[in-house]
């Protein structure tokens, strides 16, 4: 099921919604749900990214440690 949404934007940028639209042979509908959907799946990487240091920072692990720790996993070790 699907629900409308208005949304208010600059001139400029609905111009270059519609002109991608056209390019892209979509709807401005579409152009927006993709934009939204690549949207949401960046906030979730940097949530993980943010996740991934603040576990990192923690066990205090340091861009310096990264080989080392993936040599001992890939032989199996702790």
């Amino acid at each position: 099921m699907s629900k409308l949404l208005s949304v208010s934007v600059p001139d400029d940028l609905l111009s270059e919604a519609e002109a991608l639209a056209r390019a892209q042979r979509k709807t401005k509908s579409e152009v927006v749900r993709d934009a939204l959907r690549r949207h949401l799946l960046l906030e979730r990487f940097y949530d993980l990214q943010r996740y991934g240091h603040e576990q990192a920072e923690r066990r205090g692990v340091g861009p310096e440690d990264v080989e080392s720790l993936v040599d001992q996993t890939r032989r199996g070790q702790d």
